[in-house]
């Protein structure tokens, strides 16, 4: 596994590396691009998002996966045993993804991590799409939840050290609209094709994701840190052009980071390491993205996506066709992202999170209170529109601000001497959270009904938005150095705008 991991650094470097006689060359060989510094940060941001798409096509694949399985015609016949642990395999592995992938994008780079975790995507969808057992489709889910967690850090991390902060935001929202657009697509497929087909056609998306990573340069952030000066000058006048702005920014990034790329020991590194998780700029952005994280999943936004088709019915009744109605909270959930992805170009990440919080928690406990009267008194039951609304606007409310913005901000409130380490931690945190939450809903469901499970959800939507106003920042349109300066000086609550404060 190393040495295809060094092989895979060497080719990667290889796309990049060329020599840099002097700012005249790098400016020259800026203006004979032919496309705009903008449409490369786009192009190198599409990789890393397809790459998610994946993660999405993972998570909506056992929605139908199991209905085909469970036909009597199937080749394959599981027990509901069996079907639960291949709806769980995928998200087992996903929290140790994460770990790896932080580790494997700072020994190896985002970019070769990114060809590795599109290699190993593909793999698991190509053994799903042969699969002629219940071991085989084990492992296939195995090895898609583990990209899953492969593709959490480095995706964010990437497109936020590659993109200019005035379009950071959007390039980061198209992560999350990945992921739900993938779902959409994994619950398309299944609607129409065999399953089998269905895994077939999600592995050809890792081709497109593995081939425009291989066009396009490392991150110019993980260069610097590693002493590679030479080869981030070039990959970042690639990506960012040879403007003013870009030329200071870069400037600022080589004094910041040059005493990092001194050479030492592996004892002074390790040491060195230590002190950086210990420090402020560390635990500040690790704190805040826990609690956003938490906030996030047990504000139940993966329950709905899991039992989408059984809220259908309690909300509207058992008439219902169960993929039309899949795909229409699919379909809800994708142009909910796209609205997230224009609203973080307009809006800043505080105002975001307070009105998705705040619009979270109403949806959550209106729906609580209808559901309880249309379940439990019989004249209230032709109240379901009702419910119905408050559950499309729960939808909507979390995805512009709770679901994306947590990924969006990973990528962009660590330091970079520990950006791997504290987004592989964030990014499993995440997941081990989202394992939970899945375990856990159906026992809610029995225990205090569906209205309560959603009242419980409300409560923590609630009390996660009030801890979240005292303690986030507002990183919109500020670079990553600023925003480590600013976290390492601390803030003041108080501000009406955010820890991050501009230059004299």
């Amino acid at each position: 596994m190393i040495i295809v991991l060094h092989h895979l650094n060497i080719q990667a470097k290889m796309v990049i590396q060329k020599p840099i006689q002097d700012k005249s060359f790098i400016e020259s060989n800026v203006e004979s691009k032919r496309f705009s510094p903008l449409t490369r940060q786009v192009i190198a941001a599409t990789g890393p998002i397809i790459a998610s798409a994946a993660a999405g096509m993972t998570n909506g694949f056992s929605a139908i996966l199991l209905p085909q399985l469970q036909k009597p015609e199937s080749t394959i016949q599981i027990t509901s045993d069996q079907s639960s642990w291949i709806a769980s395999m995928a998200p087992l592995p996903m929290a140790a993804g994460c770990i790896l992938g932080g580790f494997l994008m700072e020994k190896f780079g985002r970019k070769v991590t990114h060809l590795v975790l599109s290699i190993t995507f593909a793999v698991g969808f190509c053994v799903l799409s042969v699969a002629l057992t219940y071991n085989m489709i084990l492992l296939g889910r195995f090895i898609t939840g583990l990209s899953c967690g492969l593709v959490g850090p480095p995706a964010s991390v990437y497109i936020a050290e590659t993109s200019h902060p005035r379009y950071r935001g959007i390039l980061l929202a198209g992560v999350t609209f990945a992921v739900s657009f993938g779902i959409f697509l994994s619950h398309l497929f299944g609607t129409f094709f065999h399953w089998k087909m269905a895994a077939l056609y999600c592995s050809l998306f890792m081709v497109a994701s593995y081939v425009l990573v291989v066009f396009c340069p490392e991150s110019p952030s993980w260069l610097l840190s590693k002493g590679h000066g030479r080869e981030a000058e070039e990959a970042f006048r690639w990506l960012r052009g040879h403007d003013a702005e870009a030329l200071k920014e870069f400037d600022d990034m080589v004094m910041k980071y040059s005493g990092s790329c001194t050479a030492g020991g592996s004892k002074d590194q390790n040491a060195s390491l230590k002190e950086n998780l210990m420090k402020r700029e560390f635990i500040l952005p690790l704190i805040i993205l826990l609690v956003f994280f938490f906030t996030m999943q047990f504000s139940g936004v993966n329950i709905v996506a899991f039992y989408s088709i059984a809220l259908m019915k309690t909300t509207i009744g058992s008439n219902i066709n169960e993929y039309l109605a899949m795909l229409i909270v699919d379909l809800v959930r994708v142009i909910t992202s796209l609205l997230a992805c224009a609203l973080l170009k307009i809006f800043g990440r505080r105002p975001l999170a307070m009105l998705s919080g705040a619009g979270t928690t109403v949806s959550l406990i209106g729906l609580s209170i209808f559901l309880y009267f249309q379940t439990s008194i019989p004249v209230y039951q032709n109240l379901s529109w009702m419910s119905l609304i408050f559950l499309i606007s729960y939808i909507i409310f979390i995805g512009i601000g709770l679901f994306p913005l947590p990924w969006c901000m990973s990528g962009e409130v660590f330091p970079i001497a520990t950006r791997g380490i504290g987004t592989g931690l964030t990014s499993s945190f995440n997941f081990v959270c989202f394992f939970v939450v899945i375990k856990t809903g159906p026992s809610l469901f029995s225990a205090v009904g569906t209205n309560g499970t959603f009242m419980i959800y409300g409560i923590i939507s609630l009390i996660g938005t009030l801890v979240l106003y005292m303690i986030l920042p507002e990183t919109k349109n500020r670079t990553l150095s600023e925003i480590e300066d600013a976290f390492k000086s601390g803030w003041r609550p108080t501000e009406k705008t955010s820890i991050v404060q501009n230059k004299a």
